[in-house]
C-alpha cells in the first residue's frame, strides 16, 4: 500500500470517526429535545389542573358569600387535582433536578465512583418506578367501574396521573443515564441493580430471618439511610425502601403503595401548599422582597451589625409572604449579598445567619410544614398559623441579641436611597396580605385554602398591575414554575405517606411507647428526646419527610403525657427547620451558603453559635407554653 493510499485511508478513518460523533450528538440532542417537549407538556398539564381548580374555589367562595351556594362536587376535583400536581408536576420537579438528594458522601468520592454511584441510583429509580406503575396502573383498574357520586366520573380517573407519573419518571431517569455516563457505565450498574431487583423478586423471603417483624424494620431503616446517603432523592428512597419491605415480610398486598400515594395527596386542605408556593413566587417575582428589604433596613440597618439584623428581620417578613423557606433564603440573600460585601462583611457571616434565620421562620404563616402538619394530624391549620407568630419573634429576638452582642464597634449603615421613612410605604400592600389572612381564618370568612386561592389574585394583582414588575401574560410560566415546586413537595408526601403507613405496620409506635416507657414517661424527657430526634432526621430527610412520618406517631404520645398538640406540633416544626439547615448535611445551609457565595466548611463554623442559640431557643418554646398559647387564646377571645 502506497503512503498515499494510507493517508487517504487514515483520513476515511477520522471522517468516519468525526462522523459518528456527529451522529451520537445529534441523537443526545435529539433525545434532550423529545424530553424537553415532554416535561414542558408535563408542566402544562399540572399547571392547568392548578388553575382549573384555582378558578374553582374562587367562583366557589364568591356564590357562597353573595348566594349562600357551595360546589358540592368541590372536593372531588380537588382530589383530582391534586393527583395531577403532584404526581405529574412531581416527575417534571425529577427532570428539572428539583427532588431533594445529600451529596456529602458523593463528593468525597472520586468522580468515577461517583458517577457509578449516581448512575446505580437512577436504575434503582427507573426499577422503583416500573414496579409502581404496574401496581399502580392495577389500583387504576381495579377503581374503574366506581363512579364518584357528585361528578359521575370513574374513580380511576383520580388515580391515573400515578402511573402516568411513573413512566414519566423513568423516561426522564433513562435520559440522565444516556447523557450523563458512558454506555459501560450504563450497561454495568444497570445490570448490577437488574440482577439485585430481580433476585428480590424472585426469592422467596417469607420464611428467612429477614421476615421477622423486628429485622424487617432495622433492615427497612438502614435500607432507607444507605439510599439516602447515596445520592438517591429522599422520595424515591421511601418509595424503594417501602417495596422491599412488602416484598420481604409479604405484610400487604404491593397495590397498597400506590392507594396510599394516591391517598396521601387526596386531603382538601392539601390545595392551600400550591397556591401559597404560587403567591408567593408571583409576589417575589413582582420585586417584594426588595421593596420589604428597605423596609427592614429602615427599621434596624441603624444598629450594630445592623446588615445582618436585617437578613432576621426581611427573612421574617418574606415568610409571611411566600411560605417556602428556601425561596426566601434565595430571594433576600440575592438582594443582600452585594449590601453585605460592600460593607466588610464575610460570605460566611451572611450564609450563617441567612441559614439560622430561615430555620427560625418555620412557623411564620402561611408554612408548608404547617400546612402538611395539619393535613397529617388532627391539628387545626387555623391555629398552627396564629400559634407560630409568636415562638418565631422569639427565636429572632435571639438571634438579633446574639448579632447585637458579636458585633464589632462600628458604623455599617446600609445606604438607603431617599430618607429611611421613604421605605415604609412600599411595605404596607405586601405586609397586609398575611394579616389579612390571618384575620379572615380567625373570623371564619374563608378556610386556609380558601385564603390560599385569594392571596395569589392578590399578588398577580400587586406585582402585574401596581407594581408593573412583569407582564401578566407570564402568569401561565409562572404557573408552570409553581406546578413543579408544588408537585416536588406533594410527591415527598405522597411517598411519605406510604412510608409511614408500613412504619407503623412494622410496629414503630410500639417501639416508640417502649422507649418512652423506659424513660419513665417523663413528659420533659420526652420533649427534650422528640427536640433531638426532630432535629437528626430533619437533617437527612429535609424536614418535610420527617415530620409526615414521625408527627402522626408521636402526637398521640404527646397528648397522654398532657403535652398540648399545639405546642408539641410547633416545636417539632422548629426543631424539622432546624435539622433542615443545620451543617454538614442540611440541604437548606447548603442553599444559604451558595446564595451567599460562601464556601461551605467556612459557612459551618461560623454556623455554630447561631445554632446553639436556635437549640436553646427552642427549648424555650418548648418548656414555656405561654408562647404558643397566648395567640391561639386570643384569636378565640379568651
Amino acid at each position: 500500500m502506497s503512503p498515499l493510499d494510507v493517508e487517504a485511508d487514515h483520513g476515511h478513518g477520522t471522517a468516519s470517526l468525526q462522523l459518528d460523533a456527529l451522529r451520537l450528538s445529534g441523537a443526545r440532542l435529539a433525545l434532550r429535545s423529545t424530553m424537553g417537549w415532554i416535561d414542558w407538556l408535563a408542566c402544562a398539564v399540572a399547571a392547568g389542573a392548578m388553575l382549573a381548580e384555582l378558578l374553582v374555589i374562587l367562583i366557589d367562595v364568591s356564590q357562597r358569600q353573595m348566594f349562600n351556594m357551595a360546589f358540592l362536587w368541590a372536593d372531588e376535583s380537588s382530589k383530582l387535582c391534586l393527583s395531577t400536581v403532584a404526581f405529574i408536576g412531581g416527575a417534571a420537579a425529577y427532570r428539572r433536578g428539583n427532588h431533594t438528594s445529600i451529596r456529602v458522601v458523593l463528593d468525597l468520592m472520586s468522580q468515577r465512583w461517583a458517577a457509578g454511584v449516581t448512575a446505580a441510583m437512577e436504575w434503582v429509580v427507573i426499577f422503583g418506578v416500573l414496579i409502581t406503575f404496574r401496581q399502580s396502573f392495577v389500583l387504576m383498574a381495579g377503581n374503574w367501574s366506581n363512579i364518584t357520586p357528585f361528578l359521575h366520573i370513574s374513580v380511576g380517573w383520580i388515580a391515573m396521573p400515578l402511573p402516568v407519573s411513573m413512566i414519566l419518571i423513568a423516561l426522564f431517569a433513562l435520559e440522565r443515564l444516556i447523557l450523563r455516563n458512558t454506555l459501560a457505565t450504563l450497561l454495568a450498574t444497570g445490570l448490577l441493580v437488574g440482577a439485585i431487583t430481580a433476585a428480590l423478586i424472585g426469592i422467596d423471603l417469607t420464611d428467612s430471618i429477614l421476615a421477622d417483624g423486628d429485622n424487617a424494620l432495622i433492615l427497612m431503616i438502614v435500607l432507607f439511610f444507605g439510599c439516602v446517603i447515596f445520592g438517591l432523592p429522599v422520595s424515591f428512597a421511601m418509595l424503594g425502601t417501602t417495596l422491599a419491605y412488602l416484598r420481604v415480610t409479604d405484610a400487604a398486598p404491593a397495590v397498597a403503595i400506590p392507594q396510599n400515594m394516591v391517598d396521601g395527596t387526596g386531603n382538601f386542605i392539601l390545595l392551600a401548599l400550591p397556591f401559597f408556593i404560587f403567591a408567593g413566587l408571583i409576589m417575589e417575582r413582582g420585586g417584594i422582597s426588595l421593596r420589604l428589604v428597605r423596609f427592614a433596613m429602615a427599621l434596624v440597618g441603624q444598629a450594630r451589625n445592623g446588615l445582618l439584623q436585617v437578613i432576621v428581620v426581611t427573612i421574617y417578613l418574606v415568610s409571611g409572604i411566600s411560605g417556602s423557606k428556601v425561596a426566601d433564603v434565595a430571594a433576600v440573600g440575592a438582594v443582600m449579598r452585594g449590601e453585605l460585601k460592600r460593607h466588610g462583611y464575610k460570605p460566611e457571616q451572611g450564609a450563617a445567619v441567612l441559614a439560622a434565620s430561615a430555620a427560625m421562620a418555620e412557623t411564620i404563616p402561611p408554612s408548608i410544614a404547617m400546612l402538611v402538619l395539619g393535613s397529617v394530624t388532627p391539628i387545626s391549620i387555623g391555629t398552627l398559623f396564629v400559634a407560630g407568630l409568636l415562638p418565631a419573634a422569639v427565636i429572632a429576638i435571639c438571634l438579633m441579641t446574639l448579632i447585637y452582642l458579636r458585633a464589632p464597634k462600628r458604623s455599617d449603615a446600609p445606604s438607603l436611597p431617599g430618607s429611611r421613612l421613604a421605605a415604609i410605604p412600599g411595605a404596607i400592600l405586601p405586609l397586609a396580605m398575611p394579616v389579612a389572612m390571618v384575620i379572615g381564618i380567625r373570623f371564619g370568612v374563608a378556610t386556609p385554602t380558601e385564603v390560599s386561592t385569594f392571596a395569589v389574585i392578590y399578588g398577580l394583582v400587586l406585582a402585574a398591575f401596581v407594581y408593573r414588575a412583569f407582564p401578566a401574560r407570564h402568569f401561565f410560566k409562572l404557573a408552570m414554575e409553581c406546578s413543579t415546586t408544588a408537585g416536588m413537595v406533594l410527591f415527598v408526601l405522597a411517598s411519605a405517606q406510604s412510608f409511614a403507613w408500613v412504619l407503623t405496620s412494622a410496629n414503630l409506635p410500639q417501639h416508640l411507647v417502649t422507649l418512652l416507657d423506659a424513660s419513665g414517661r417523663d413528659p420533659n424527657i420526652f420533649l427534650v428526646g422528640s427536640i433531638v430526634l426532630l432535629i437528626l432526621i430533619g437533617t437527612l430527610l429535609e424536614g418535610l419527610p420527617a415530620l409526615i412520618i414521625l408527627a402522626p406517631l408521636l402526637l398521640p404520645i404527646a397528648a397522654e403525657l398532657g403535652i398540648g398538640g399545639v405546642r408539641y406540633g410547633i416545636v417539632l416544626i422548629l426543631a424539622m427547620g432546624v435539622g433542615a439547615f443545620m451543617p454538614p448535611v442540611g440541604i437548606g445551609f447548603y442553599v444559604s451558603a451558595a446564595v451567599a457565595h460562601a464556601k461551605v466548611e467556612n459557612a459551618a463554623r461560623a454556623m455554630l453559635p447561631y445554632l446553639a442559640v436556635l437549640v436553646a431557643s427552642i427549648v424555650l418554646v418548648a418548656f414555656v407554653p405561654w408562647i404558643t398559647e397566648v395567640g391561639p387564646s386570643l384569636m378565640h377571645g379568651k
